[in-house]
């Protein structure tokens, strides 16, 4: 009597969990499915040796995948796309790069995508590769972490005056390269939203008129065929229109200047690249953190 008791029990119990089983399933597969999913592709290597780039390849990947907020698609066996865009039915794109220098091992990571488009760039310079396999999982983890403010990433001539592609307004793909001259670029451009247009003076010299209506002094320096452009001067109080009048005023000596990093066109006539500034989070009266935010632009010459 007492077996068949315990028979039933077991058997009571195990459709207890059988059928919670099958309440919570649904629930994890939408969880699943409602998590952003990220195409991730190999790094690119230069003069590291091939066991150097597959052993830090793979433990980079792993460090992806141990992500809990992600949905990962390996595609370290595919190609990058040449636009380096965003994939079909995926939300990031993962890339980087593996560079040997003087002063050590550069790792370079990049997440690009997300609601607002933004390009996410950490990068690292480590004494030996020993050091990448102990060390790059917080690199990883602060990449992916979208609350993390990253620091403004190193500019060398390993990794960034190197040719890229985006797509333009039209569709077509364009190729961008290294800028040599920066007074070859003198005249009016049209850029991103926010900004009218700006008139790019030889010298090194520069006005970005924004549809605030202000304008702002640019200075406009080359780094390893990069054309940096950054805003000359203080920040004025009508940069920052879509803040409370409070919080504005704290912004104006708060927040870092805006800075962008373009590359040219074969034709001259377009400049790609990134814009680097930040996202403000207020109460109305006071500014409660300031974060960074990197997006891909285009300028086009009139």
């Amino acid at each position: 009597m007492t077996d068949r008791v315990y028979t039933a029990n077991m058997r009571n119990i195990g459709r207890v969990f059988c059928i919670v089983f099958l309440l919570l399933m649904p629930g994890i597969f939408l969880s699943a499915q409602s998590m952003p999913v990220v195409a991730a592709y190999s790094l690119s290597s230069n003069d590291v040796g091939d066991n150097v780039s597959k052993t830090v390849n793979d433990l980079v990947f792993s460090f992806i995948r141990e992500l809990k907020n992600y949905r990962i698609l390996d595609q370290r066996s595919e190609s990058l796309p040449r636009d380096l865009g965003v994939p079909d039915g995926t939300d990031y794109v993962f890339y980087g790069s593996l560079i040997n220098q003087s002063d050590g091992i550069k790792l370079e990571l990049v997440l690009k995508g997300g609601p607002q488009k933004v390009t996410r760039l950490i990068s690292r310079v480590y004494e030996n590769s020993n050091l990448i396999l102990l060390e790059s999982r917080m690199l990883v983890r602060d990449l992916f972490d979208t609350s993390v403010a990253l620091p403004d990433p190193e500019i060398s001539s390993g990794s960034s005056a190197v040719a890229r592609a985006e797509h333009g307004e039209s569709g077509e793909a364009v190729v961008y390269g290294p800028v040599a001259n920066i007074d070859a670029l003198a005249g009016s451009w049209r850029c991103e939203e926010g900004v009218e247009k700006v008139m790019i003076l030889r010298g090194g010299r520069g006005v970005a008129v924004l549809t605030s209506g202000v304008s702002i002094p640019l200075e406009l320096v080359l780094s390893d065929g990069i054309l940096v452009v950054r805003q000359k001067g203080p920040s004025n109080i009508r940069q920052f229109i879509d803040l409370p009048d409070p919080v504005a005023k704290q912004a104006v000596s708060a927040a870092p200047p805006p800075e962008w990093y373009l590359m040219v066109s074969p034709d001259g006539k377009k400049l790609g690249g990134t814009k680097k500034t930040v996202t403000i989070k207020n109460d109305g009266k006071n500014i409660l953190s300031i974060d960074r935010l990197s997006f891909d632009v285009q300028w086009v010459r009139d």
